[in-house]
């Protein structure tokens, strides 16, 4: 297809999502992170709410630097930053990373960046979800309530609008239409009060192709994002995932691991087959900053030819780069240390939205 065939083609789409048709009856379907990408997306943290970083920020750019630097290696990386900092963004970061100047509050841009899903012919749309800020927890996140919908209007894409409330940290997919989610997050009344376990399977086939939803309990101690299933689990292929435990039965969080670890055991994805489940312990020894502080192996970023793996300091981060090395044949495991992003609330797969090729 020419260049201008397929600018026709996308804005046929465009057309037909405002007559209300949605990616899911159109063929589209979000493509698993083992996917090739295009490049990752990630937003350059800055000083638009001190009262989630204060005086950490400067580590925070730091770390943030270090991630981005490592995903590079192996991918494009291109940062979403406000313009009011974009020249500090691009000062700080090498200059094989580019910069895009958008109206952007935080760095977690896994939950409010576009979703972007595709179809056989290997056309790619975005599809947006309502964002609220978590469950309306937080004030003053308007420009990342919209910044998803436009970086894919500066990418020239069609954007499916969703009326699902939730976050792509929420959602994880095997890209043949199976996804796995949460119940303390999708089903919140906080994010979608009035619909239904069936409303909600039926908007992610039209916004992502979902053809089956696995439901896990989620966690419901866990404030900031209600139990967003990237902090539990990632896929390494389809039918096939790791589970972070927790092997201390005296710590709250191994009866967490437990619950939500039944609820996976014996499910099948859309074509039927049983989820194969892999185990990698917590870094549950790690002394927690604050009730907010995120420690999670499995929120790590999947690349091209690599997986940039948070690393915590602690004994068990190298029992978890080996899980991860026989999770990912062929690809290069990267740790890096995330501590002073951690008590944000997030890891590595929360500040990274990859791009499908």
């Amino acid at each position: 297809m020419t260049a201008s065939a397929n600018a026709r083609a996308l804005a046929g789409l465009d057309a037909l999502f405002g007559m209300g048709k949605t990616p899911g009856e159109l063929g589209f379907v979000m493509p698993i992170e083992t996917a090739e990408h295009a490049c990752c997306w990630m937003a350059w943290p800055h000083d638009d709410h001190p009262e989630v970083w204060g005086r950490s920020m400067p580590a925070v750019q730091r770390t943030f630097v270090r991630v981005a630097s490592a995903i590079r290696q192996f991918e494009p990386v291109k940062v979403v930053a406000h313009p009011d900092v974009a020249a500090d963004a691009r000062r700080a970061l090498p200059r094989t990373i580019d910069v895009v100047a958008l109206p952007q509050d935080d760095i977690w841009f896994r939950d409010t960046g576009p979703l972007f899903v595709k179809d056989p012919d290997n056309r790619i749309v975005a599809s947006r979800l309502v964002f609220n800020s978590w469950g309306g927890k937080f004030p003053d996140y308007d420009d990342d309530a919209r910044v998803g919908e436009a970086l894919a209007r500066r990418l020239s894409m069609p954007v499916y609008v969703s009326p699902l409330c939730g976050e792509g940290g929420g959602i994880h997919v095997d890209g043949k239409g199976t996804a796995i989610t949460t119940e303390t997050c999708l089903l919140n009344a906080n994010r979608n009060a009035g619909m239904s376990r069936q409303d909600v399977e039926t908007e992610l086939f039209h916004s992502l192709g979902a053809r089956k939803v696995i439901w896990l309990p989620g966690d419901d101690a866990e404030w900031i994002t209600d139990g967003h299933i990237d902090g539990m689990l990632t896929y390494c292929a389809p039918g096939k995932v790791i589970f972070e435990n927790n092997p201390d039965a005296a710590n709250p969080r191994h009866k967490v691991c437990q619950e939500n670890l039944r609820a996976l055991r014996g499910q099948t994805d859309a074509d039927g087959n049983e989820i194969e489940i892999g185990l990698v312990d917590e870094a549950y020894m790690v002394e927690a900053d604050n009730d907010h502080t995120a420690l999670s192996y499995v929120n790590a970023y999947i690349a091209n030819g690599g997986v940039v793996v948070p690393c915590f300091n602690t004994k068990t981060d190298e029992p978890a780069r080996r899980v991860f090395e026989k999770g990912f044949p062929g690809r290069r495991i990267v740790p890096v240390d995330i501590l002073d992003i951690c008590p944000g609330g997030g890891g590595i797969h929360c500040i990274t939205q990859q791009q499908p090729a």
